[in-house]
């Protein structure tokens, strides 16, 4: 079995054992003191590292996402991930997750329950401010008819699209394309005139560049025409967290594939291939 395989099997997740690592970074990667483990209690907030399963990405991975079968390619990453304690006996606490993983093939969500073992936890943070509040939370959710859940662990199709937002994989649908998300960490162009208010606004993705880590988005305001733009205006390197910052209204459209654009109106938007 692969280590991908062994991470589908186990529903795209695992914990991840971060001594051996800090002993090899002695000075740059400090774990919590023994104390600090200790004083560990419900409400308590603690950051793991998990093993996960994604679809690759060209300027993450230097391979596309697709093999030429149309099939998912799936890479493993490391993600820290922050957790809520809501329970512990000596060596393990139970958390309550509190990050959505980047990751496209794991059945991890937040509030998801898992077990962690105190030696596995890389920080720790103040306790929440209102532990019943959330007690009474994640008992409704984890009780609510219209959110089924389902066990973590559960095995993941390798086949399967990847996991969107609910709002980008509305879009991937009109265009009836398969989907390509994007690392939030690559970087993108952005015109400098951009706003959070700005309309119309353009975007366009082309063919990502690996040796850059530019995942392909352009996104520009002003006239429609983007050497136009990138002669009066210019282009800020973002990354593409930080251009989600500058314009939220792009979150939708992110996981399009290269040779796609939109322009986004006042009224609606309009969504066409770029040639």
């Amino acid at each position: 079995m692969t280590e991908i395989e062994a991470l589908l099997s186990h529903g795209g997740w695992q914990l991840m054992d971060p001594r051996p690592l800090a002993a090899e970074h002695r000075g740059t990667f400090e774990l919590p003191t023994a104390a600090a483990l200790a004083a560990l209690q419900p409400g308590s907030l603690v950051r793991a590292m998990f093993r996960t399963a994604t679809i690759a990405d060209a300027s993450r991975d230097g391979v596309g996402p697709y093999d030429v079968h149309g099939r998912p390619v799936l890479v493993e990453i490391v993600e820290r991930m922050w957790g809520i304690v809501i329970g512990r006996d000596t060596e393990t606490l139970e958390v309550a997750l509190d990050n959505h993983p980047f990751a496209t093939h794991t059945r991890l969500l937040p509030h998801d329950r898992v077990r962690i073992p105190s030696t596995f936890v890389i920080a720790t943070g103040e306790p929440v401010p209102d532990l019943p509040r959330l007690t009474a939370f994640l008992a409704a959710w984890e009780s609510d008819p219209a959110n089924p859940r389902i066990d973590p662990t559960t095995p993941v199709d390798p086949l399967s699209p990847p996991r969107l937002r609910r709002d980008q994989q509305e879009v991937v649908n009109r265009i009836g394309v398969p989907a390509h998300p994007p690392v939030p960490f690559s970087n993108v162009l952005v015109s400098r005139n951009v706003t959070p208010d700005s309309v119309p606004l353009y975007g366009a993705r082309f063919e990502p560049q690996p040796a850059r880590r530019d995942c392909g988005w352009v996104f520009f305001t002003g006239p429609p025409d983007l050497q136009q733009v990138s002669e009066t205006v210019g282009f800020d390197v973002l990354t593409l967290q930080a251009a989600q910052q500058r314009h939220p209204k792009i979150q939708p459209y992110l996981a399009m594939a290269p040779g796609w654009g939109f322009t986004l109106f006042p009224e609606g938007d309009d969504i066409y291939p770029t040639g």
